[in-house]
């Protein structure tokens, strides 16, 4: 998958915006806090400001249920783990978003902004062995940090990984606790397996995405056991994850019906079109004015990625982390029917979407989006979807490839 970078620029967003240029506040949807306004901090991200009643010090006890790593001035990055300083009744919650489905913006940030985030930089050629371990366990540790200051408060949010809260310089770290691992994952690490090999045999084994991405960011998978930032590893196992289900997927009998699902969660309103015909996909989203990204827009506007058959060789940039993490979540329902199919996408933001807590809210918005009904015609699978959505069917019809092409296939027959 190839990435873009203002060095090598393929895409006329990138092309427009310079370092020294005030983008358009349009360019934000595409953008979504990734710094390809060339900006050194998100000016949507800064203006978020969180009252929290964490008690900070320079020095503190308690659980670690994740670890970060950072992405900008890669390969020199800052590192350390994510805990907490008090003892919770489920420290794993902190980190577990497939358990957060359900809660509200405030349960969430409330949750996280109470993580503190230990921090030393290091080459991702070298991880730390410490973070290594706490990526690992199966259970969050107790750790014993002293950092060079006290922190003061804030919450760093992103449009790929969960919010963290404030964060400190690392003077001193042990670990309190004998660290378990699943053995599933111990065995899997100790193989000489590629990366992406190693994701597949863990998946298939039960391990979800989110203690994934924790452990190949930490630097526990492939040959070279990199580190690899957060934000970087969360969409690379959404994608490789997300290829080799296609793989399987084509194997598979086509749908007998269109199949139709839709949910709405943290104002992401999702509807799932599932058609009776090879795999494909296609994810639309509508974004209206005054949601995060969109504040100081007057009208709406609608984005597309398309993969055909073949898939895609480049990375979908328009709508980032947020298409992946949905795609590998239809695909797990393709696979859970047993069928293959192509994929139309509908994602409708409101109001109510006013703030970014990481892709995983569309991941599990998807994957927990009942299934609506089966119809035998296109015509009154989209007659249902457009019940439920507040843009007209004709706007979407308009950007959709999978629409378009469907309207040929039948002037041809």
């Amino acid at each position: 998958m190839k990435y873009q970078s203002f060095e090598t620029p393929r895409c006329k967003i990138f092309v427009s915006m310079q370092d020294t240029t005030r983008i358009s506040k349009e360019k934000c949807i595409y953008c979504k806090g990734r710094l390809l306004c060339g900006l050194p901090t998100c000016p949507i991200f800064e203006q978020v400001k969180i009252q929290s009643s964490v008690k900070l010090s320079d020095h503190f006890f308690g659980p670690s249920p994740s670890v970060f790593v950072g992405w900008q001035n890669y390969p020199r990055v800052y590192a350390g783990p994510l805990s907490l300083n008090f003892e919770p009744d489920d420290s794993l919650m902190y980190d577990n978003p497939k358990k957060w489905y359900g809660y509200d913006f405030p349960q969430i940030v409330d949750m996280r902004s109470s993580l503190i985030r230990s921090k030393k930089k290091g080459n991702v050629t070298t991880p730390s062995e410490d973070i290594q371990l706490l990526a690992l366990a199966k259970t969050p540790p107790d750790i014993e940090v002293t950092l060079k200051k006290k922190p003061t408060f804030t919450i760093v949010f992103s449009a790929i990984a969960q919010p963290m809260g404030p964060s400190g310089f690392i003077k001193k770290l042990e670990i309190a606790d004998n660290v378990s691992a699943e053995k599933s994952v111990e065995y899997t690490i100790s193989d000489e397996l590629k990366a992406q090999d190693a994701l597949w045999k863990l998946y298939t084994s039960g391990i979800d995405v989110y203690a994934l991405s924790r452990v190949m960011s930490a630097g526990l998978l492939g040959a070279k056991k990199k580190m690899v930032p957060t934000r970087w590893s969360i969409t690379s196992v959404d994608n490789i994850l997300g290829n080799k289900l296609i793989e399987e997927i084509k194997e598979l009998p086509l749908l007998n019906e269109y199949t139709v699902f839709s949910n709405e969660y943290l104002g992401n309103h999702f509807e799932i079109l599932f058609l009776p015909q090879r795999w494909e996909y296609e994810q639309l989203e509508a974004w209206v004015p005054n949601t995060f990204w969109t504040v100081g827009m007057t009208e709406t506007r609608i984005i597309g990625e398309h993969e055909t058959y073949t898939g895609r060789s480049d990375y979908a940039i328009r709508e980032g982390g947020g298409y992946y993490a949905v795609r590998l979540a239809c695909l797990e329902k393709l696979q859970e029917l047993k069928k293959q199919g192509a994929v139309l996408v509908f994602r409708e933001t409101t109001p109510e979407y006013f703030l970014c807590v990481g892709v995983w809210e569309c991941r599990e918005n998807v994957r927990n989006a009942p299934k609506v009904s089966e119809f035998s015609t296109l015509e009154a699978a989209l007659q249902d979807i457009s019940s439920r959505l507040h843009i007209p069917t004709e706007k979407w019809k308009e950007k959709s490839v999978i629409l378009s092409q469907t309207k040929l296939d039948k002037w041809i027959k």
